[in-house]
């Protein structure tokens, strides 16, 4: 078994759900959204200290777009039925280990943006926001270093 074949089972599965589906391989999309991943950051950090719930949905945008990136170079996309999850799971089920502390804080940061998304009372802060966002640039740097490592699906 190629260390990329790691995760496979549960990519299958997210295919065979209609949470994942094919897609022709994208190496320039991949890139681009690793881009916007990057930029996400940056005003993740700017919003930080004025608007909390927008920082928080620019550090979940660049962690999804990140991850969503490593997939498209697979040639792989989340469906709506899979939506922000399927592409946390696919990429764990793939990456981890050796990857795993690295993309686990992706649902956390989910769950906060969720939470401000959706009225939840919301309890983060500014300093909480800049806490996390090595968290997410490692993530991203991450997706960043697997492109075109990862073999087609």
């Amino acid at each position: 078994m190629s260390p990329w074949a790691q995760g496979i089972t549960t990519v299958d599965t997210l295919v065979g759900q209609g949470q994942l589906e094919r897609v022709p391989v994208n190496a320039d999309a991949a890139a681009s959204m690793i881009a916007q991943a990057r930029r996400h950051l940056v005003s993740a950090e700017t919003l930080a200290p004025s608007d909390v719930v927008l920082a928080y949905d620019a550090l979940h945008a660049a962690n999804r777009k990140a991850l969503t990136a490593v997939l498209l170079a697979q040639g792989l996309r989340p469906t709506r039925a899979g939506g922000h999850t399927a592409v946390h799971e696919a990429a764990r089920a793939q990456l981890d280990p050796p990857l795993g502390k690295v993309v686990a804080p992706y649902s956390r940061i989910r769950r906060i943006r969720n939470a401000g998304d959706y009225l939840d009372d919301i309890t983060s802060t500014t300093e909480d926001v800049l806490a996390d966002l090595p968290l997410c640039r490692a993530i991203v740097d991450a997706a960043a270093k697997v492109l075109g490592h990862m073999p087609p699906y």
